[in-house]
């Protein structure tokens, strides 16, 4: 049996499952779409974000309220523009973590609470909201 080599390409994604970051995300700003996993595990609800072009950028994002934190945020006309968004209803606000730790044993996150994403659920377009420090600390553990 001879078989040979192609090029692959990535599955194709239902565009329901894809959100758009016009802007990136700070410091992926050249990634915008990304694909959107979910899992419920341990009483939280985890979220994949995946790039289309790069599936080697992924992003972990949870509910805040699964962290029992509550955001109260304010959209400037620019971000409502970007978000097409017309009532706060259409939008989700997540937090994106980061591994604290390699050990598989004892695994710890940050939390990004400073920076929570806000996607309109509606057209599936979204953006980090970059808060000040005053409002919220930057990060929580998790453990």
């Amino acid at each position: 049996m001879k078989i040979e080599q192609m090029t692959s390409r990535p599955p194709e994604t239902a565009p329901s499952k894809v959100v758009y970051f016009p802007r990136g995300i700070p410091g992926f700003e050249t990634y915008t779409r990304f694909r959107v996993f979910h899992k419920h595990e341990n009483k939280l609800k985890a979220y994949w974000l995946e790039s289309t072009d790069e599936p080697q950028v992924t992003f972990t994002m949870l509910d805040p309220t699964d962290l029992d934190i509550a955001y109260a945020l304010e959209l400037s006309d620019e971000e409502q523009e970007l978000l097409q968004v017309q009532s706060a209803e259409s939008c989700g606000v997540f937090i994106l973590l980061s591994k604290k730790s390699d050990d598989p044993a004892k695994p710890s996150f940050d939390a990004n609470i400073g920076g929570p994403l806000v996607i309109n659920l509606e057209n599936r377009i979204g953006l980090q909201k970059v808060i000040s420090r005053s409002q919220y600390t930057q990060s929580i553990a998790i453990n």
